[in-house]
């Protein structure tokens, strides 16, 4: 049986820089990193940025603060050097919340107030994207 799952991704986004770049000062290995100007992979189109992700991969769940705050977890040490990154490559903060609906399960979509707080002092976004199947 299929069931509602969710994604989160916490991505720094900008123009040139390297994965060494973030992951040095950050000390976390990214899940996924690309460059401006790859090729996405099975489109005749390239990236228009560079991006460096985590990523909780998809999980079970009824309630995105589980997800979220396993990222949020991982990044909340970090908020020194991720305003010094941003400040220093001109960067660009996302976090990204993926949610599959299967079956009519009911989701929790709310964000506790620690997430809003550590979301506004990074300066990051949030984009939220449902399927339902």
């Amino acid at each position: 049986m299929d069931t509602t799952s969710v994604m989160t991704e916490f991505s720094i986004i900008g123009e040139l820089f390297t994965a060494e770049d973030i992951t040095s000062q950050l000390e976390i290995t990214p899940s996924e990193f690309y460059t401006k100007g790859d090729k996405i992979k099975n489109r005749d189109i390239v990236r228009k940025e560079s991006a460096w992700s985590i990523s909780t991969g998809y999980e079970e769940s009824l309630d995105i603060n589980m997800q979220l705050n396993k990222l949020i977890s991982v990044l909340k040490n970090k908020k020194n050097e991720l305003l010094e990154l941003k400040r220093s490559h001109d960067l660009f903060y996302k976090f990204f919340i993926v949610i599959k609906i299967e079956q009519n399960q009911t989701h929790a979509i709310y964000l506790d107030i620690d997430t809003i707080s550590f979301v506004n002092d990074i300066g990051a976004e949030l984009d939220f994207d449902l399927y339902v199947f």
